[in-house]
């Protein structure tokens, strides 16, 4: 994607073993373990590399993490548990609780960020110029759809992504796509905006063609679509055959619309998707299974706030005359303690006060 900056979120029988045993909700391990591992992923790529790669006040480490296949594996797995919840719900009661959930604790970010970096960050920082049309234009998810608006943290951008993408779900939904038809989507979805870039967009594409594909989120949809493929061959409504050629034709999307990501490691992705969608829970030591619920609990409010941030608190250490185990240990904590505090303060409050107004909403039916 042109705008898009370098990036780094079933029913199977479970291993009958206490540290794989689901807990009480009957969530299994296994996708926690994948989101957790993606996540690591971005916060280290970003605290390691592109942190010193783009902000002069933060010296290189001798040992980056350079590749980047985190948040992309994040939106897989959104896609694939969007597809199980909307089919147990109606789906304009499903958006709600989807904007719901990401929505309020996104706002909340938005303003923290712009309100840190704007009052701590030095004046060769990159982001130190923010402007307050960059906060409104963030709040509104405009940054992917207007040139003229800087994002306030680079990882945002999945939200529009996201936004754009479980609306169009919902609107398949109301309008009655299922079944077979659904398929035939979900590869237009993911062929038409690589013939389009291949075709007619080129090195330097009109800005028109740069909002129509990107700029909607387009471009990134098939990250998505992975996901919904690997339910639906979960549950045995597409063959092996079909789903494999579905997610190569996805991995060509990966490396067609730019930046370049690491392909190998989205495949790996997929991969540990598979198996966790068809086969059973995975088996993990005892000792670990807490810390990677509670670090999976938490994934999106550290996603929200780890970059910026991050980037901030890297600098300032450096300038202290830090050594690098310092200040990305730093950044790592800063993220772990900011996604902590949003969830428990703004996502979570926020969305079981939305859920009481959802819930009586004309026509909804309990999920």
């Amino acid at each position: 994607m042109g705008r898009r900056p370098v990036r780094e979120t079933a029913s199977a029988a479970h291993v009958d073993t206490p540290a794989a045993a689901p807990a009480a909700s009957g969530r299994r391990i296994s996708w926690d373990v994948i989101r957790v591992v993606a996540l690591i992923e971005i916060v280290i790529f970003h605290a390691t590399y592109l942190g010193p790669a783009t902000e002069p006040g933060i010296p290189a480490v001798s040992h980056p993490w350079t590749h980047t296949c985190g948040a992309s594996i994040l939106i897989m797995v959104s896609g694939y548990f969007a597809a199980v919840t909307l089919a147990r719900n109606p789906p304009g009661r499903w958006l709600a609780r989807r904007f719901a959930r990401l929505l309020p604790a996104y706002l909340v970010a938005v303003v923290v960020v712009y309100a840190v970096v704007k009052l701590f960050s030095p004046d060769e920082f990159s982001l130190h110029e923010l402007r307050w049309t960059d906060l409104v234009g963030n709040l509104l998810l405009l940054q992917q759809l207007l040139p003229n608006v800087a994002y306030v943290d680079l990882s945002w951008w999945t939200l529009p992504v996201q936004v754009a993408g479980f609306t169009a779900m919902a609107l398949l939904a109301w309008w009655r796509v299922r079944g077979r038809a659904v398929m035939p989507v979900l590869w237009v979805v993911v062929l038409c905006p690589i013939v389009f870039r291949e075709i007619w967009m080129g090195d330097h594409p009109a800005t028109w063609m740069t909002i129509a594909v990107e700029g909607t989120g387009l471009a990134m949809a098939h990250l998505l679509v992975a996901g919904v493929a690997v339910r639906r061959w979960a549950t045995r409504r597409i063959g092996t055959v079909h789903l494999i050629l579905l997610l190569a034709t996805v991995l060509v999307a990966e490396k067609v619309h730019p930046p370049l990501t690491s392909v190998i490691l989205v495949a790996v992705g997929l991969a540990l998707m598979c198996l966790a969608a068809r086969g059973p829970d995975w088996p993990l030591p005892a000792v670990l299974v807490e810390p990677v619920r509670w670090i999976a609990a938490r994934s999106y409010g550290i996603y929200l706030m780890h970059q910026s941030i991050g980037y901030l608190l890297e600098d300032r250490l450096a300038r202290l005359g830090c050594p690098s185990w310092v200040w990305v240990g730093g950044a790592v904590t800063a993220a772990v303690l900011l996604g902590w505090g949003i969830t428990a303060w703004v996502e979570r409050p926020a969305y079981n006060t939305l859920l009481r107004f959802i819930g009586r909403a004309p026509g909804a039916v309990p999920a």
